[in-house]
């Protein structure tokens, strides 16, 4: 039986997950919230809203609950090479920023990484580029969600996860596993796996400087005081003039002035100003 949420159970769940991940549900997702919330009522064991906010709050074993519910509200939909054209500017603008003006290392960092299709493509496609070695490629892929962190070091993906690759990079990159393919570890070896929330501005800054920032498709879970908190804490772990690449339904445009954006025929993205931190 499906237990009701009452406003104030959703208002005060619906504040309490914001504040511990950023993620917002507005008033036209109670019902979401409340579904997506139902299974941990009765892992619980427990009667109604109320008594799953108290155990959130006061329970000993609240952060063991947490760390379930970081994964029951994540939204782990990605593949492999989305949105390609991103992915070429590392190729280009960024790799030769490096090096020409860097130590000859890259440092890009895959936030909310879901498991991991992304931060494998940005190796992929920084390999293929052939201008850098692999020793001088470091990628760090991180996600709040438990699960999708033990997904990426699994490295296996099955067909849907290849709706955009190539075959020829499948027969490079891959191997047949069960079910699907799992990732060679010439390219895993490359990628630095991190649970971390972005919330937490400490832990977000601990991963400076890094030359690019991917986090695609995150900031729309996000209001906007909570986008605008996370990218000016990006800019704390960018070089100046890193590049932050968002989803192309995202903009930060009205959030911040510490970015400036670049518009081409073929991609969006921000450059950090050179004078922002």
């Amino acid at each position: 039986m499906l237990v009701a949420i009452s406003d104030a159970e959703f208002r005060q769940l619906r504040d309490a997950i914001r504040a511990r991940f950023g993620i917002f549900y507005d008033d036209t997702k109670q019902f979401l919230l409340q579904s997506r919330l139902q299974t941990r009522l009765v892992k619980r064991s427990l009667g109604d809203f109320n008594q799953y906010y108290r155990f959130l709050m006061t329970h000993p074993q609240r952060e063991d609950e947490w760390d379930v519910l970081a994964c029951v509200l994540s939204n782990n939909e990605t593949y492999f090479f989305r949105e390609r054209a991103q992915l070429d500017v590392l190729t280009t603008e960024v790799i030769e920023e490096v090096l020409q003006g860097g130590d000859g290392n890259l440092r890009v960092w895959s936030a909310g990484c879901a498991s991991g299709e992304e931060a494998f493509s940005l190796a992929i496609t920084l390999v293929e580029s052939r201008r850098l070695r692999p020793s001088q490629i470091h990628i760090i892929a991180s996600d709040i969600s438990p699960r999708a962190i033990e997904k990426c070091v699994a490295g296996l993906y099955r067909e849907l996860s290849f709706r955009a690759t190539p075959p020829e990079m499948i027969q490079k990159y891959f191997e047949p596993f069960a079910q699907g393919f799992m990732i060679k570890n010439e390219i895993k070896r490359m990628v630095e796996f991190a649970r971390i929330n972005l919330m937490d501005a400490q832990n977000v800054a601990r991963r400076g400087r890094v030359d690019a920032i991917f986090c695609r498709n995150v900031l729309i879970y996000f209001d906007k005081a909570t986008q605008k908190k996370v990218v000016e804490g990006f800019a704390k772990a960018l070089r100046p003039g890193g590049y932050l690449f968002l989803g192309h339904a995202e903009s930060i445009m009205r959030l911040t002035d510490l970015y400036r954006p670049v518009v081409t025929p073929t991609a969006i993205y921000y450059r950090l100003k050179t004078d922002a931190h």
